[in-house]
């Protein structure tokens, strides 16, 4: 991720769809039973039990695995990337997507920290077998595909094919972009994004997280200068070096009308 926003960010210093598919649906045969109330309601019910199993959550997951970390800096920072090429994996982590203006797409990943400091994280982008059974960002997930490697994929490798399991389902905050639920790599890549494409994100409401770094600005919660943002509030803002999450309008590259909340999920 970091060698990403290398090139990007020199890139930027150059510088100065999604396809609704639709398919119909096939006749039924002639012979086939019509539907009664009994069957839509032994539906209805399997539905939701199915649901019930999988328990909802109000609280961000928190994913601590230093040997996916160690893995991950393996492939992406030690580039042995190719070493695991055609190998399927499991994964266990937050979900997330961003979205990526440069390139036209979502991306969908799981994801987690080192250890308990959360200074280093780890992000796995992934292609899903099916983008409309994923479940709402934030959520905690098993993601099983196949490692590849890919000029699509943000940095160069991703899982293809991913059948993704969810183990918890989060339902906190909804917003159009929600960078809560992302871990601070990714929340400065859709930053990026963001500051560059500010005109496709105007007026949608946005969240983001880290520490108090002014009266006005929040800035990535372990590092200075890693990134921040900049925000418009007439409520009260807590003590520089507080965790907290900002959600308001996103306009002009600012974050109006915003929203300064203390938070312990991070």
């Amino acid at each position: 991720m970091r060698r990403f926003l290398s090139i990007l960010l020199a890139g930027l210093l150059l510088l100065g769809l999604s396809a609704c598919k639709s398919e119909e649906k096939p006749a039924e045969p002639a012979d086939a039973p019509a539907a009664t109330a009994e069957t839509a309601e032994a539906t209805e019910t399997a539905e939701a039990t199915d649901a019930a199993e999988i328990p909802s959550v109000q609280t961000l997951p928190t994913i601590l695995d230093t040997m996916e970390y160690t893995l991950y800096t393996n492939i992406f920072y030690n580039q042995t990337g190719d070493s695991y090429l055609g190998q399927t994996m499991t994964k266990e982590g937050t979900f997330a997507t961003i979205h990526d203006s440069f390139n036209g797409r979502t991306r969908y990943y799981v994801w987690g920290y080192n250890d308990q400091t959360k200074c280093c994280d780890w992000q796995w982008e992934f292609v899903p077998q099916d983008e409309a059974e994923l479940p709402a960002n934030g959520s905690y997930v098993r993601m099983t595909g196949t490692f590849a490697g890919s000029e699509d994929a943000l940095d160069g490798y991703w899982f293809t094919d991913a059948a993704v399991e969810t183990l918890k389902i989060y339902d906190g905050p909804k917003c159009d972009v929600d960078m809560g639920t992302m871990s601070a790599t990714l929340e400065r890549v859709q930053l990026i994004n963001m500051q560059v494409y500010a005109q496709d994100y105007e007026g949608q409401i946005v969240r983001v997280y880290g520490r108090v770094a002014g009266p006005a600005s929040v800035e990535h919660p372990y590092y200075d200068g890693a990134w921040s943002q900049d925000f418009q509030t007439a409520g009260e803002v807590p003590a520089i070096g507080k965790l907290v999450t900002v959600t308001g309008v996103w306009q002009s590259n600012v974050i109006a009308g915003a929203r300064v909340e203390l938070t312990d999920e991070y």
